[in-house]
């Protein structure tokens, strides 16, 4: 499979969900540039519940992003979702903050304070960084509502909810 992820530091941290990597016998990182590191799937520190995964691929000087703080959005805020969607390499679409502090039940697990967002989110931008006009991460793309009769509804993990878990990942490598 396919998915998306973020440098959170310049010494080759990554972010990404954990419906990503779970499971996985071999994951595969590709920065941007080109570049491709192997991670061992037992290195990985996971956070099944919330959805979240850190691994660390062998380099360093990466260009790590920028946090922001997903408690000041407001309803309309312009947002870009930036991944791997569809596997094709990496995009961005835009949208807006459709709706805050969205409760989700997706296989019977229950996400609290997702940010609704109109930026079309397709499979492979799991775990990808949805960033604010600042080019903040602000929220981690996780789950599109696609169905008759709906026009495809894009959540993420709010930065707010997920940093202290992410912090948490990291000091248990």
């Amino acid at each position: 499979g396919a998915g998306s992820g973020w440098i959170i530091d310049e010494n080759g941290t990554i972010v990404t969900n954990n419906h990503v990597i779970a499971g996985a016998k071999s994951i595969r990182v590709t920065l941007d540039d080109g570049r491709t590191f192997m991670v061992d799937p037992n290195a990985v520190a996971a956070d099944p519940i919330n959805d979240l995964a850190i691994l660390k691929i062998d380099a360093d000087n990466l260009p790590a992003v920028d946090i922001g703080d997903s408690s000041v959005l407001r309803v309309g805020d312009w947002l870009v979702a930036i991944g791997n969607s569809l596997g094709l390499g990496v995009s961005a679409k835009e949208g807006i903050v459709s709706r805050l502090h969205v409760s989700l039940t997706v296989e019977g697990q229950t996400l609290d304070n997702l940010i609704e967002t109109s930026a079309a989110i397709n499979p492979g931008n799991s775990g990808g960084p949805l960033v604010n006009m600042k080019g903040e991460v602000i929220g981690i793309t996780n789950v599109k509502i696609a169905s008759i009769g709906v026009e495809g509804l894009g959540y993420a993990i709010s930065i707010n909810e997920a940093i202290p878990i992410i912090e948490g990942l990291i000091a248990s490598e």
